[in-house]
């Protein structure tokens, strides 16, 4: 089984000459091949220009993209924010390599060592209700097929403090006031998939807390609004994909913090 890879990056334009600091983008690509069959493996990156005196959110960026394409346990993970053009080839040939070792020895084809990220996306200055551009915003989505009867999809989004370099927790850092955002978020969950506000989620076919319900683990901010996302299988069936709930900027702003310290 030929696995196909693509990790595609936003669209930034830079000049050239860049220096450190700057986010730079670029791709990287293998053709892996099995016989008669082949594919490309593809990598669109995107990172921070590595520098010793990089502020230390960009290095927390850059660790968080290296690490999501690690396909492999043992991988060196000293010094993970020094992404390169050359990384990324690493991890194609890696994938390569360990392709050829499972076509050998592996009796079962969900055995195969697929296992990577394939989109990262960062945004930054992520813009807020004030307009401030307090933190880092990366989307990532991922896609993997290890045979049966489809692959599998999913996306993440992590926050990154400019002020700190730490990762923001949607709990706490981000959602200061948990039982009024739920209120909120509900009644917009609700309303886009068309649901009374007394209509049982668990009947409905949303597998939740009960009939409690959840935030999602990945929030993505707009220029207006607060996007939660639920990945497939996070809290319904395949068969109904990503489900993405937008809200108002201006209905939660009193109960986030867009601060992001």
């Amino acid at each position: 089984m030929i696995q196909r890879i693509v990790l595609a990056a936003l669209g930034f334009c830079l000049p050239l000459g860049l220096i450190a600091g700057d986010l730079t983008t670029g791709v990287v690509e293998k053709t892996i091949s099995n016989g008669s069959q082949s594919s490309l493996s593809r990598i669109h990156y995107a990172h921070y220009i590595v520098d010793e005196s990089m502020p230390a959110y960009q290095r927390t960026v850059n660790e968080i993209v290296s690490i999501g394409v690690q396909i492999s346990s043992e991988d060196d993970r000293e010094g993970t924010y020094r992404v390169d053009r050359a990384y990324f080839q690493r991890v194609l040939d890696d994938l390569a390599s360990r392709f050829r070792e499972y076509i050998v020895s592996a009796n079962d084809v969900n055995e195969a060592p697929w296992s990577l990220v394939d989109s990262t996306h960062i945004e930054d200055d992520v813009m807020l209700n004030d307009m401030s551009t307090n933190m880092i915003q990366l989307y990532r989505t991922h896609y993997e097929f290890t045979g049966g009867a489809h692959g599998n999809s999913w996306t993440s989004v992590t926050h990154v403090s400019k002020k700190t370099g730490k990762k923001l927790s949607v709990l706490g850092d981000i959602i200061v006031n948990e039982k009024e955002f739920v209120r909120i978020a509900e009644k917009y969950f609700r309303k886009q998939r068309k649901l009374g506000p007394k209509a049982s989620l668990r009947k409905a076919g949303y597998d939740m807390i009960g009939d409690a319900f959840v935030i999602s683990e990945n929030v993505m901010f707009t220029d207006d609004s607060l996007v939660l996302i639920y990945n497939p299988y996070e809290i319904g069936p395949y068969v109904m994909g990503e489900i993405r709930v937008a809200i108002p900027l201006k209905d939660v702003e009193k109960i986030i913090n867009t601060a992001a310290d």
